[in-house]
């Protein structure tokens, strides 16, 4: 990906506060940005570019040509046909013909200076960028200014903070066949010529514009010219973020002492589509004039929060740290959008005059096809909180929270529940201070914890509201009615967590967490039997969520040489307790109960909930036709075929996609001035599918559908022949079977990889600080299974993870980096 954390300049994060109350349900993360230093002016500088290639890519074959059955150009989109020749052999590869080299460009400067009442920092930091796929672009820039200020003998503290981001982007890749490059280069024919496509518009004399040049047809698929895609889809982002915010501190006592703070963030974004013509009609509501959309959103969101703080020692047996205080924060969003063909004279725009061919602007639109909508959201929640940690003889500790959230999803009038109050309670034991004379060399610290949590959570917004939809075909608007549920009760998560935490021999540290967690009151949309409405939601269900997380490390000087390593482990496991037992149909006042639920999916793979089950469980609703004796039924005309499941119980469990554990072991090796590290990582476990995979068989074009036509069959059952044409059109056809393209998820990898020299500033005549480095990461696949790189994720939805259909490839980067502090 392009971007940092949050649109934020990387270099100016000082550090981050993880504080753990009971379980990751509650948790709190804190960053500060850097702000000045009191003494003199320091001044760094950072330039760093990234090179980006393709990580794990499908194996593609060159050696059969365009047609089916061994005929050449009997159909022209598959690679079917004959095998290829040193006349007619084009040694077409995606990687090497379609691919670029990605390049990121950063460079950021930074200021500070400040005297023991004023400290002052600024930075500006650029980032530009292109990546592997042509015509993909993302460029960002930063500004920031912070100013701390002491007055009142140092008994009052103002910091101000502003930052100016800018960022925009072009044709950025998702997955899927509209609108993504991916589809016509991965099944181009290999029999055809690639360079006679890269030239993607040809002049038409006739109409007197460009026209996309693509001889392969769209596939019934909506395939285009990949560059043409690239050129003539364009899809651009811009959007601009402001953010100020003031901080202020007053120090009652050594002891006491009150802060509020507030913080004011906006952004205005416009997302501008420009579909050229002759652009697949499907993507342009039938028109073959173009189509252009234009949406534009503003987002604002303001937080404040006042706190009080105590940090008090009571003899030399008592401490207490505690804080009491209430937050704000209110959040709202307003979107335009206009969108629509241009009116081409055809049947569906019978009626309209006529538009101007590739003419981007709104009064060129269709009058009837276009889409005008004014839409926003606004969520708002009040809290209140406090919490206090109780220590004796540096020991024992008792750690107390609650807090009290009012969300607006729950104001309404008729609202059963309008808050929800989340308490935890924790404690810990310093063993190590409990025995006597203990050897610090062996044992130097020894600490249990435990603790427990109630966090309640909002559900989305608009659900009890109705809702409606654009029908592009007919040009108006659709009411999908929802039933209007007033008792809504928020999510609740109960989770217990017991740690433990030593540091032993003088250089090894261990960190080792058990976490338990039971969720429920989830809000999901059954299909129930109800007259008047196409939506109900119910609140239900019970889901349980246990792991461990373990992390060792190792650190150890000899003379000028330094070695630091870190080990670290984690499972979860993740159980549905129930789903819907006994639940009450609103609408009917009915009981029913749900064993099974399907929660979407790609084709025939979908992810089927059920009790016992987990939440990454996929099925296959496909299968081959079997015979009498269970065996695959091939017919006379030496042929396979699919048939779907119909009854629910005999759906196919491929496996979750959720890993059974995860591991990495880093490593950094010091040397004086030189520094050397790299980090190896492992997800173990779990399932992937890949329909990109099975495209590629269907049409020819993948090794595997090759390796089986130098064999000259697909053996089927033990003992029988199917012709591999005939095999891999049905199992990776339309219907796609989809325990064929299951693969396991396990794979290790060298994730990244480093090495860098410190020019101190004595060699330098004391003017600055040097630093150079070369990071690579993803440089070596060392184990995987399936056809794609396992932890790339094309969605944030959770019920369509492990899922790749034309999904971006995960990328090999190799940067350089050189630091300048003066």
């Amino acid at each position: 990906t392009f971007s940092t954390y949050d649109g934020q300049n990387c270099h100016r994060i000082h550090l981050s506060n993880f504080l753990k109350q009971g379980i990751r349900v509650q948790l709190l993360i804190r960053i500060t940005t850097k702000k000045g230093k009191e003494g003199r002016v320091s001044i760094t500088v950072n330039s760093n570019v990234e090179f980006n290639s393709p990580f794990v890519m499908p194996q593609f074959q060159t050696r059969y040509g365009t047609g089916s059955a061994g005929i050449l150009n009997a159909t022209p989109d598959h690679s079917w046909g004959p095998k290829l020749t040193t006349e007619n052999y084009y040694g077409y590869n995606p990687r090497d013909d379609y691919f670029q080299t990605g390049v990121i460009g950063t460079e950021s400067i930074s200021f500070s200076t400040g005297t023991d009442k004023n400290q002052t920092y600024a930075s500006a930091a650029a980032v530009n960028s292109k990546g592997i796929s042509p015509n993909n672009k993302y460029d960002r820039y930063n500004f920031t200014v912070r100013n701390t200020t002491s007055f009142l003998d140092d008994k009052m503290t103002l910091d101000i903070n502003a930052s100016y981001i800018r960022q925009s982007d072009r044709n950025m890749v998702n997955q899927g066949t509209y609108n993504n490059p991916l589809v016509g280069a991965y099944l181009f024919p290999r029999g055809n010529d690639w360079s006679d496509i890269e030239m993607y518009e040809r002049y038409d004399v006739a109409r007197k514009i460009y026209t996309q040049y693509w001889p392969v047809g769209d596939a019934s698929m909506a395939m285009q010219n990949p560059y043409w895609i690239n050129y003539r889809n364009l899809r651009e982002n811009k959007k601009d973020r402001y953010m100020l915010g003031a901080s202020l501190n007053y120090k009652i006592l050594d002891w006491l002492s009150v802060s509020g703070r507030v913080r004011l963030d906006n952004s205005n974004n416009d997302y501008t589509e420009k579909f050229y013509a002759t652009t697949n009609t499907q993507l342009t509501a039938l028109s073959n004039r173009g189509l252009y959309g234009i949406t534009k959103t503003q987002d604002k969101q303001l937080y404040a929060d006042f706190l009080v703080n105590i940090n008090k020692t009571f003899g030399e047996s008592w401490s207490l740290q505690a804080n009491v205080g209430g937050s704000f924060t209110d959040m709202r969003s307003d979107a335009m959008t206009v969108r629509g063909p241009i009116a081409d004279g055809s049947k569906p725009f019978e009626g309209e005059q006529v538009g101007l061919t590739n003419y981007f602007a709104i009064q060129n639109l269709s009058t009837s096809k276009t889409k005008h909508m004014q839409e926003g959201w606004r969520e708002q929640t009040q809290s209140i909180f406090a919490s206090a940690e109780v220590g004796y003889k540096s020991t024992y500790y008792l750690t107390l929270t609650g807090r009290n959230d009012w969300p607006s999803q729950l104001g309404g009038p008729k609202s059963v529940s309008k808050s929800f109050f989340y308490p935890s309670v924790g404690l810990s034991v310093v063993l190590s201070e409990l025995i006597p004379n203990l050897n610090k060399e062996y044992l130097s610290y020894m600490k249990i914890r435990g603790s427990f949590a109630s966090v309640g959570t909002a559900f989305k917004r608009y659900i009890a509201n109705p809702r409606f939809e654009w029908n592009e075909s007919t040009g108006q608007w659709s009411v999908l009615t929802q039933y209007p549920m007033y008792n809504l009760k928020p999510e609740r998560t109960k989770s217990f967590e017991l740690g433990l935490n030593m540091r032993f021999l003088n250089h090894f540290e261990l960190d080792v967490t058990y976490y338990n967690a039971k969720t429920m009151n989830q809000t999901f949309n059954p299909e129930l039997s109800v007259n008047k409405y196409s939506k109900i939601y119910i609140q239900t269900g019970a889901v349980r969520n246990q792991g461990v997380e373990l992390s060792l490390n190792y650190k150890n000087t000899w003379k000028d040489f330094t070695w630091d390593t870190g080990l670290t482990y984690s499972m979860n496991r993740n159980k549905i307790l129930t789903l819907a037992d006994n639940a009450v149909n609103p609408e009917t006042g009915e009981h029913f109960s749900i064993k099974t639920l399907n929660m979407g999916g790609l084709g025939s793979t979908r992810f089927i909930l059920k009790e016992g089950g987990s939440m990454g469980d996929i099925y296959s609703l496909m299968d081959l036709r079997k015979d009498a004796n269970g065996a695959v039924y091939i017919d006379e005309n030496n042929s396979v075929h699919t048939q779907s499941i119909q009854d629910a119980d005999k759906y196919i469990k491929l496996g979750s996609v959720l890993p059974k554990g995860n591991l990495a072991w880093r490593n950094n090796f010091m040397w004086r001035n030189f520094n050397v590290g790299f980090m190896l990582s492992a997800r173990l476990g779990g399932v992937v599918f890949s329909r990109t995979q099975a495209m590629l068989d269907n049409y020819g074009v993948s090794e595997v559908s090759a390796a089986a036509r130098d064999l000259g069959y697909v053996s089927v059952n033990g003992n029988d022949k199917v012709a591999p044409e005939n095999w891999y059109s049905v199992v990776a056809g339309d219907t796609t079977v989809p325990q064929y393209y299951t693969y396991s998820a396990t794979n290790v990898r060298l994730q990244e990889a480093s090495i860098g020299y410190t020019f101190p500033r004595k060699m330098l005549g004391n003017i600055c600080d040097i630093k150079v480095s070369l990071v690579g990461r993803n440089l070596w696949m060392i184990y995987n299974k399936a056809p794609f790189d396992p932890e790339t994720v094309a969605s944030t939805d959770n019920f369509y993870q492990g899922i790749d259909y034309f999904m971006m490839p995960s990328l090999r980067n190799i940067g350089f980096n050189l630091s300048f502090k003066f």
